[in-house]
C-alpha cells in the first residue's frame, strides 16, 4: 500500500470513528458534530450539512462547523436559502449531482454572497440522504482556490452517507423522546380525568336523587313550569352521568377489570329498542333486518356499544337525515358474525382522520362538544367479544360503522 493510499484509508477510518462516537443528541447538535469531523479531516474552511424546510421551502444549514466562516455565513444570512435563489446548494438538492470547483468566482451560477461575501474558492457539494430519502446536500468549502483533491471528492461522498445515518439517528431519538413526553402527559392527563370521574359521580348521584324528589312534590302540586324545568335539569344530568360512565368504563379497560359475560342476545331486537330510544324528531334511525340475529354477547356491554355508535352518527348527521342500520349475517376468515352497520348522511371522515377515528380523546366534531370516548370504547367493547368495529365512507354518503360481534352456535 503507498503512502497516499495508506493517509486516506486512516482518513477515512478515523473520521468514521469520530461520526460513529457522535452522541444521540438533537439533530442540529449531532449534525455540528458531524460538520467539525468532515471539516477537520479535509483541512475545510467550513462544512454545512443543508435540510430542507418545507416550511419555508428552503435549504437550512442545520450543522455547521464552527469556524470563523460559518459565524460570518450567519451574518450575511447565508444559512437559509430559499429554492427560488438558486444557487450551487440549491442546484446540488434539485439535481442529486455532486459539484466541484476549484474557483467559485468563475462560476457565474454560483451565489454572490457565497463568492464576495464569503470569499470561497474551492468547493465540493454532495446530496444528503437520510434512511434513503433526499433531505438535502452537504458543502465543503475552503477560502483558498484548487484546494480539494479527487480524492477529497471521493471522500465527501462517503462522508454524506455517514452523517445521513448520523441525521437518521438522531431524529429516531428525537422522535422517541417526543412520544415519551407526550406518553408521559397523556398518563397523567388520562389519570387526573378517571379521579375527577370517581369525585363527579359521588356529587351528581345525590342532585339527581334531589331532582327526583322535587319533580315528585312538583307533579303533586301540579306545577306545570318547575316540571318542565326539573326535566330538563335531569336530561343534562343523565349526559353527564354517561360521560361518567364511559370515564370509569376506559379506566376498567386500562386496568383489565372490563367483565364480559357472554349469552345469546338477540341482536335485532336490541338494536330495534336503541333505535326507538334514540331516534330524535330530527334523525330517526331506521333499521333494516330480514332474518333473526342471536349472538354470543354481554347484553349491557353490547348495548353500550350500540348506543355509542349510534349517538355518535346522529351527533354527525345534518337535520331531517336519517340514520340508516343494516342488520346481516356474514362468515368472513371462517367465522359467522352478527353484522351491524350504521350509516349516517353527515360529511363524512375526513381521510386525516380516519386512521385515528377509534384513538382515546380523539373527536371529529366541529363543535368539539365531547371528549372522544364513545366510538374508542365502542371500539373496545366489539374486541372484547372477539368481534370489531370498522369505519370507512359510505359511497354517496357520509360515514359508514361496522359492528361484528360472533353468532352464538
Amino acid at each position: 500500500m503507498d503512502t497516499a493510499a495508506g493517509a486516506n484509508q486512516e482518513r477515512y477510518l478515523s473520521t468514521l470513528q469520530k461520526l460513529l462516537q457522535i452522541p444521540a443528541a438533537n439533530l442540529k447538535t449531532a449534525l455540528t458534530h458531524a460538520a467539525n469531523a468532515v471539516s477537520e479531516a479535509l483541512g475545510a474552511d467550513k462544512v454545512d450539512a443543508f435540510l430542507y424546510d418545507d416550511t419555508r421551502d428552503s435549504l437550512v444549514a442545520m450543522g455547521t462547523s464552527t469556524q470563523p466562516l460559518s459565524n460570518l455565513q450567519k451574518k450575511l444570512g447565508l444559512d437559509v436559502l430559499p429554492l427560488s435563489n438558486g444557487g450551487r446548494v440549491v442546484w446540488v438538492y434539485r439535481t442529486g449531482e455532486k459539484y466541484r470547483v476549484g474557483d467559485s468566482l468563475k462560476d457565474p451560477e454560483e451565489l454572490r454572497g457565497v463568492r464576495e461575501g464569503l470569499g470561497i474558492r474551492a468547493q465540493i457539494g454532495v446530496v444528503l440522504e437520510v434512511a434513503t430519502q433526499r433531505r438535502g446536500m452537504l458543502m465543503v468549502a475552503s477560502l483558498k482556490p484548487d484546494f480539494f483533491t479527487d480524492a477529497d471528492a471521493v471522500f465527501v461522498e462517503t462522508a454524506a452517507r455517514w452523517v445521513g445515518m448520523v441525521a437518521h439517528r438522531s431524529e429516531l431519538v428525537e422522535n422517541i423522546e417526543r412520544h415519551a413526553v407526550e406518553q408521559g402527559r397523556k398518563t397523567v392527563a388520562e389519570e387526573l380525568i378517571t379521579v375527577l370521574a370517581h369525585d363527579l359521580r359521588n356529587y351528581v348521584s345525590p342532585v339527581v336523587m334531589r331532582l327526583y324528589l322535587l319533580r315528585h312534590r312538583a307533579e303533586s302540586e301540579r306545577r306545570a313550569a318547575d316540571i318542565d324545568d326539573i326535566n330538563v335539569s335531569l336530561r343534562g344530568l343523565a349526559r353527564l352521568n354517561a360521560l361518567v360512565a364511559n370515564l370509569l368504563d376506559v379506566a376498567r379497560l386500562d386496568e383489565g377489570m372490563f367483565q364480559i359475560d357472554l349469552q345469546p342476545v338477540d341482536l335485532v331486537a336490541m338494536v330495534k329498542e336503541a333505535a326507538a330510544v334514540l331516534s330524535t324528531p330530527e334523525n330517526q334511525i331506521l333499521v333494516e333486518t330480514s332474518d333473526a340475529v342471536i349472538v354470543a354477547a354481554d347484553a349491557a356491554r353490547m348495548r353500550q356499544c350500540l348506543d355509542n355508535v349510534f349517538t355518535n352518527a346522529i351527533n354527525h348527521s345534518p337535520k331531517n337525515a336519517p340514520v340508516s342500520v343494516f342488520i346481516s349475517r356474514a362468515s368472513k376468515d371462517g367465522q359467522t358474525w352478527g353484522v351491524v352497520q350504521v350509516v349516517d348522511e353527515g360529511p363524512g371522515i375526513p381521510e386525516e382522520l380516519l386512521p385515528h377515528i377509534f384513538d382515546r380523546f380523539v373527536t371529529g366534531r366541529k363543535d368539539n362538544n365531547g371528549l372522544g370516548l364513545g366510538l374508542y370504547l365502542a371500539k373496545r367493547i366489539a374486541a372484547a367479544h372477539n368481534g370489531d368495529l370498522e369505519a370507512d365512507r359510505f359511497p354517496g354518503k357520509g360515514a359508514r360503522f361496522t359492528i361484528r360481534i360472533p353468532l352464538f352456535e
